[in-house]
C-alpha cells in the first residue's frame, strides 16, 4: 500500500499574498470594507497634511542643528562640554554591552527585510509624487525610495534560495542604519567638531556591542548581566554629581571627617552584620535594628553632619535585611561585602555633592534635555523603593500601617502633580534642618518621586492581591518568616504581575517632568517652546521646535514602551 504525503504547499506572489490578507482583514464585510476605506482615506488625508505642513517652504527647519545643544544642555558652558560628551559615551557604552549581553534583536529573514526595504521605498516614492513639497526635497525623497528599492532587490539577489532563513541579525541592521545616518550628518551644515564627537559615539556604541559579543561567550551570564545592573545603578550618581558637576574637593573635610567617618562605619557595621547574619541571632538582632533605625530617623533633627546620617541610615536597612538575607556563611559574608561595599559608596559619593561645583556657571547648570532624563530617571529610583513600602503597608495587617499608607496615597493621588511641585518648592525646606537647604532641582525631584509613588503603590497592590492566598500558607508551612515570604515568595510575582502597569507609569512620569517649566526649571519643553524660538537667529520657529520636541518625546516613549513589551514576552506575563 503506497502512503501519500500531504500536497506540496503552493508557491503564492506577493500580490496573490497581499489580495488575500486584504480581503481577509479589510474587506471582508461590507461594513468592514466600508470602515476600512474611510479609515484609509482619513489617513492618507493625515499623512499628507502632515508631510505639506513638515515640508512647506516657509518651515524653518535649519534652526534645529544650531540650537542642539540648548536642546541639549541649556547653559552647560561649552568650554566643559567635553563632560557632556563623556556622559553620552558611558550611557551608549553600558547601552551597547547591555544589548549584547541579554541578546536584544533576534534575527529576520531576507524575505521580510527585501519587503520592508521595499515598502519604505514605495511610500517615499509616492510622497514625492503627490505631495506639495519644494522641488529639491522631492528630489532626494525619490532618491531615497529608489535607493530603498535597490536595497530591496539586492538583498533577494544576495540571498537568493535561501530567504525564508533566520540569517540576518536586527542589531547589525539597525547599526548600518545608524552608519547611514552618521553618512547624512556628515552631508548637513553642522560644526565639524559635532560631527566628529557624534561619530566617535556612534563607534563607542558599536565597539561596546562587539565587546558585549565576545564576553558573554566566556563569562557566565548571572555575572556580566548582575554586573550591568549595578553598572546601571551607578551611573546615575556617578553622571550628575562627578562627571557634569566637577566638584572640587578640598582635603580637609576628606582627612577629618570623611575617612574616619567611613572606616569607623565600615568597622563596626561589617562587625554588626557578622553577628545579625548569623544563624541564630534571636530578636536581639530585630531589636538593635530596630533601635538604629529610630536612631537613624532622629539624627535628621539634630545638627550632625550629614555623612554620619546617610550612614546611620543604611547601616540601619542593613540590620532590618539581615535576618531575611543571612543565616549561613555565604549568606553572612554577603552582607559584610554588600556593608563594606555600600559605606563606600555612600561616603564617596556623599563627599562628591557636598563639594563646591567647579561649573563656571550662575545658579543651575542642569537643564535641557539633561533635566528631563535627570528628573525621570531620579524620580522612578526613588519612588520604586518607597511605593513598595506603601503597597507592603497598605496591604498589611497592622492598622498604623495600613491607615498611614492608605492616607498618604489618597492625599497625593488627590492632587495633580502642579500642587505637589508648587508645595515642594515652597515649603520643603521649612520641614528640614536649619543646615539643611535643597535646590529647586532637589526639590523638584523629590515632588516628582513622591507624587509617582503613590501611583506605583496601587499598582503594586493589584499585583500583589493576585498572588493566590494557597502560596503565602505554602510558605508559612516550610517555616519562612513573613518578611521572606514577602521578599522572596509573594512581591516577585507581584512585579512581574504588573509589568505593564509600571512602565506606564514611568512613560507618565517622563512626560510630566515637563511640568517643571512652572517652578522655573529649564527642562526640554520649556527650551524648546521658550528658548529656542527666541534666538536672534531663530525668530519664529516655534512649531518647528515644538515638533522636534513631540518627536524626541515620542522616540524615547516608544522605545520604553518596546522594551517592555520584550521584558513581558520573555517572562511570559498574561500567559498561564
Amino acid at each position: 500500500m503506497t502512503i501519500q504525503g500531504p500536497p506540496p504547499p503552493q508557491e503564492v506572489t506577493p500580490l496573490e499574498r497581499w489580495t488575500r490578507w486584504s480581503k481577509e482583514n479589510l474587506f471582508s464585510s461590507f461594513f468592514n470594507s466600508v470602515l476600512s476605506i474611510a479609515s484609509i482615506a482619513i489617513a492618507a488625508l493625515a499623512i499628507r497634511g502632515l508631510f505639506s505642513f513638515v515640508f512647506a517652504p516657509e518651515r524653518k527647519w535649519y534652526v534645529i542643528p544650531p540650537n542642539m545643544k540648548l536642546y541639549w544642555t541649556d547653559v552647560y558652558p561649552p568650554e566643559v562640554m567635553g563632560r557632556m560628551w563623556v556622559t553620552l559615551g558611558l550611557v551608549l557604552t553600558l547601552t551597547g554591552l547591555s544589548l549584547a549581553i541579554w541578546r536584544v534583536g533576534g534575527h529576520l529573514t531576507p524575505a521580510r527585510l527585501a519587503r520592508v526595504a521595499a515598502s519604505v521605498g514605495s511610500s517615499l516614492l509616492v510622497l514625492a509624487a503627490l505631495v506639495s513639497i519644494p522641488a529639491i526635497v522631492r528630489i532626494w525623497i525619490a532618491v531615497v525610495g529608489v535607493i530603498c528599492w535597490a536595497a530591496s532587490w539586492l538583498i533577494k539577489l544576495l540571498w537568493s534560495g535561501g530567504e525564508e532563513a533566520e540569517t540576518i541579525s536586527t542589531m547589525w541592521v539597525l547599526i548600518g542604519t545608524l552608519v547611514a545616518v552618521l553618512a547624512v550628518l556628515w552631508a548637513l551644515h553642522i560644526e565639524t567638531g559635532t560631527k566628529v564627537s557624534l561619530t566617535v559615539q556612534a563607534a563607542v556604541f558599536i565597539g561596546a556591542y562587539i565587546v558585549g559579543l565576545v564576553v558573554r561567550d566566556w563569562i557566565p551570564n548571572a555575572v556580566t548581566r548582575s554586573s550591568l545592573v549595578a553598572f546601571w545603578l551607578l551611573s546615575l550618581p556617578l553622571v550628575y554629581l562627578v562627571i557634569q558637576r566637577d566638584p572640587d574637593v578640598s582635603a580637609v573635610p576628606v582627612t577629618t571627617m570623611v575617612i574616619p567617618f567611613a572606616a569607623a562605619f565600615a568597622i563596626v557595621g561589617a562587625a554588626y552584620m557578622w553577628w545579625a547574619g548569623s544563624a541564630n541571632p534571636g530578636e536581639v538582632a530585630k531589636l538593635v535594628a530596630a533601635l538604629l533605625f529610630v536612631a537613624a530617623i532622629a539624627s535628621w533633627f539634630t545638627s550632625i553632619a550629614m555623612l554620619p546620617r546617610f550612614l546611620l541610615l543604611a547601616l540601619a536597612v542593613f540590620g532590618l535585611a539581615a535576618p531575611t538575607f543571612g543565616g549561613t556563611d555565604q549568606g553572612r559574608k554577603g552582607l559584610v561585602i554588600g556593608w563594606v561595599v555600600m559605606d563606600l559608596l555612600i561616603a564617596y559619593f556623599m563627599t562628591m555633592a557636598m563639594a563646591k561645583t567647579g561649573i563656571p556657571v550662575l545658579g543651575d547648570f542642569i537643564g535641557g534635555l539633561n533635566l528631563t532624563f535627570l528628573l525621570s530617571i531620579a524620580g522612578i529610583v526613588l519612588a520604586f523603593p518607597i511605593g513598595i513600602m506603601l503597597a507592603l503597608g497598605r496591604t498589611s495587617t497592622m492598622p498604623i500601617f495600613r491607615l498611614l499608607s492608605t492616607g498618604y496615597i489618597e492625599v497625593v493621588r488627590g492632587v495633580p502633580l502642579i500642587t505637589v511641585l508648587f508645595f515642594a518648592n515652597l515649603v520643603i525646606n521649612r520641614f528640614l534642618p536649619q543646615d539643611i537647604r535643597l535646590d529647586d532641582i532637589i526639590k523638584a525631584m523629590i515632588a516628582v518621586a513622591l507624587f509617582a509613588a503613590a501611583y506605583l503603590a496601587e499598582n503594586i497592590r493589584g499585583g500583589l492581591q493576585s498572588i493566590p492566598k494557597g502560596q503565602r500558607e505554602a510558605a508559612q508551612a516550610v517555616g519562612l518568616s513573613t518578611v521572606q515570604m514577602t521578599v522572596l515568595i509573594t512581591l516577585p510575582q507581584a512585579l512581574r504581575a504588573v509589568i505593564p502597569a509600571i512602565v506606564g507609569q514611568v512613560i507618565t512620569l517622563f512626560k510630566d517632568t515637563s511640568l517643571v517649566a512652572i517652578i522655573g526649571l529649564a527642562d526640554f519643553l520649556r527650551i524648546a517652546r521658550d528658548v529656542v524660538p527666541n534666538q536672534p537667529g531663530s525668530l519664529g520657529s516655534m512649531q518647528e521646535s515644538l515638533l522636534f520636541a513631540v518627536v524626541i518625546y515620542w522616540i524615547f516613549s516608544f522605545g520604553t514602551s518596546r522594551a517592555s513589551m520584550r521584558l513581558e514576552k520573555k517572562l511570559g506575563v498574561g500567559e498561564r
